[in-house]
């Protein structure tokens, strides 16, 4: 699903090898991030025929301008050999990524059970079997009482809605999936591809993709964290973006930019912030190409460019609407410094962030990579990228001022979101270091080049282990939580099986009952951790004063207006949270009665008999 649109694109293109097979997911969610919002905007329910039509009419404008521009796109293909090192280099991440994923999610159906996650889950399923993919669809869940005013790019969740329609598998287990296919192949091929649209050499890829999937930073230590789950999913679209990008650049061939503009909007609908990221390194690229030609520059790139911004703005303006109304919310937000400017640094570089200790051959590849580039003028971007982010990063982590709130606004102010980015520079000019490490036998022939290349990576390997341990140990206490256990599952499934459609059921927003929808179907008055900014009026009196609905005529009346047939509690709550008042001794409510129960959860069928009356009812 996830490479067979943007194949064919990038097929009608004439893209082929690499830079097809990494940048094909990219296209794909371009595809997704064009055609959501048009499906919700005519009413139509999303699903695997609209991807499909949607695909169909992106393929026939890139037929019909396809016919008018024969400039070629692809590249000179790399040797045998060298291609085989980058199928190696993409093997051999893939199964680190793979082992790392498997052994930190303890099985892929595992519930991912960080803070978002079930926002994520419950977003997935509502889209599956509500065929709403429109961008402000998730208001029910967030601000039930005004749904329409919650604005929340969902390309993501409406691909990962195709797949739980079309397996009927579990929602953590798509989710979980997802992960896995994004860690062991997106990641590696979208760095190949942009070594590929850079002209760089195989070894060059092989290495950069071998070391893709060994950084905690990103992606892995995003997951622990389960808001993170578009934004992980954006990043893995920065670096086959600026490969199309400057394939596009490169090779004049308009029709290119068609793609280049779909994966824009990609961008904007899987993660706001992601336009921030993308911007930032293609400034640091064109800089840098403009600077030995600035003439040529302002004649021949600079009004492909502004057309090229023009067309993509047009085809994301729901994005770029939707993300202007959370603008200030985004803004007013400040996560508080928590250590001093010369430590995060130390924690950036060294690629020890809130770490027992740093990964230090990598972060010793890295820096020696970025030295490096420093002689390599076509790459020189890669350390003004990095220079960039490793200062957001300090901003965020260390520094309690308006103005580093203000610079690091597009990503929430957010230490891990930030760190992560540092990575994709990171990754390339480790992936440099050693190469050229490899290459200073290459005069010895190409034999012995052969033997030391497959050493330097098994010897990588070997001594890293590609941090295998280290990142999935950080998964753990997101997969392994007591906010869902088994018990709490079972329970939530078998909430599914009482609750008939249209009625609702009453849970506490600081436990795992959060998970009811997307584990099954039925539906919560509250679908998210609590936020006192946007937990509604109906919402709050019911968390306060719901085990008084046989004396209090308010709270009785609202168990009416929204069709509350049951409730459920359970024992797991999460981080700090602490039970809500209204959620208390709910076993001696004359009103409610006990229908199952086990060691960690309760389910109550509500009596409408019992429920409180006004005086007027009464008379």
């Amino acid at each position: 699903m996830l490479w067979g649109p943007g194949t064919l694109l990038a097929a009608i293109l004439g893209l082929r090898g690499w830079l097809l097979a990494g940048s094909a997911p990219a296209i794909t969610m371009g595809i997704v991030g064009v055609g959501a919002p048009l499906t919700s905007a005519a009413g139509l329910r999303w699903n695997i025929w609209v991807l499909l039509g949607c695909t169909v009419a992106i393929a026939v404008v890139l037929l019909v301008v396809q016919r008018f521009a024969r400039t070629p796109v692809t590249q000179p293909a790399w040797s045998l050999a060298g291609s085989l090192a980058v199928v190696a280099g993409v093997i051999t991440a893939a199964g680190i990524a793979a082992l790392t994923v498997l052994k930190g999610t303890y099985g892929l159906d595992s519930v991912p059970q960080g803070w978002d996650a079930p926002y994520h889950g419950n977003g997935i399923r509502f889209i599956a079997e509500t065929g709403n993919a429109g961008n402000r669809a998730f208001g029910w869940i967030d601000v039930p009482d005004n749904p329409a005013g919650a604005f929340y790019p969902n390309a993501y969740h409406a691909f990962e809605a195709l797949i739980y329609k079309l397996t009927g598998v579990t929602i953590p287990l798509v989710m979980n999936t997802g992960m896995l296919v994004t860690a062991a192949l997106v990641v590696p091929l979208g760095t190949v591809a942009l070594v590929k649209a850079f002209g760089g050499r195989a070894g060059f890829a092989a290495a950069a993709a071998l070391v893709s999937t060994s950084f905690a930073a990103y992606p892995f230590d995003l997951w622990q964290w389960g808001q993170l789950y578009p934004y992980v999913a954006g990043l893995t679209l920065i670096l086959p973006f600026l490969a199309l990008f400057v394939r596009w650049l490169d090779t004049r061939a308009d029709r290119l930019g068609v793609l280049v503009a779909v994966v824009a909007v990609g961008l904007a609908a899987v993660h706001s912030a992601m336009m921030f990221v993308a911007v930032l390194l293609v400034l640091c690229y064109l800089v840098q190409r403009a600077v030995p030609a600035p003439r040529e520059f302002l004649r021949r790139d600079l009004p492909r460019l502004g057309l090229l911004a023009v067309g993509a703005a047009v085809i994301a303006v729901p994005y770029l609407l939707g993300a202007s109304t959370m603008a200030g919310r985004t803004s007013a937000y400040n996560w508080p410094a928590i250590t001093t400017p010369s430590r995060a640094f130390g924690d950036a570089v060294l690629l020890g962030h809130e770490a027992e200790a740093p990964q230090y051959l990598l972060a010793a590849l890295s820096l020696f990579g970025l030295y490096l580039l420093l002689r390599e003028p076509a790459w020189r971007w890669v350390l003004g990228t990095y220079v960039i982010f490793l200062g957001l990063f300090v901003a965020a982590d260390a520094v309690d001022a308006g103005w580093a709130t203000a610079i690091t606004s597009p990503w929430w102010n957010d230490r891990w979101r930030l760190v992560a980015v540092l990575v994709l520079p990171a990754t390339l000019a480790a992936g440099w270091a050693l190469n050229h490490l490899v290459k200073l036998v290459e005069p010895r022939g190409h034999v012995v080049l052969i033997v030391v290349a497959a050493l330097a990576a098994g010897g990588y390997v070997l001594v890293s282990g590609g941090y295998t341990d280290r990142n999935s140990i950080r998964l753990h206490w997101t997969f392994r939580s007591t906010v869902v256990t088994d018990q709490e599952r079972e329970g939530l499934l078998e909430l599914g099986k009482i609750v008939k459609p249209g009625e609702r059921v009453m849970n506490d927003g600081v436990d795992g009952t959060v998970w009811m929808y997307a584990l099954s179907g039925a539906e919560p008055i509250v679908g998210h951790y609590p936020n006192p900014a946007t937990l509604s009026p109906r919402r709050k009196v019911l968390l306060d004063r719901f085990n008084r609905i046989g004396t209090d005529p308010e709270a009785a009346r609202i168990v009416r207006d929204l069709n509350i047939r049951y409730a459920v509690v359970s024992s797991g709550l999460m981080a700090d949270f602490k039970r809500s008042p209204g959620m208390t001794d709910l076993d001696d409510v004359p009103a409610l009665k006990a229908v199952y129960r086990n060691r960690d959860i309760q389910v109550y069928e509500v009596d409408w008999s019992e429920l409180a009356i006004r005086p007027e009812q009464n008379r």
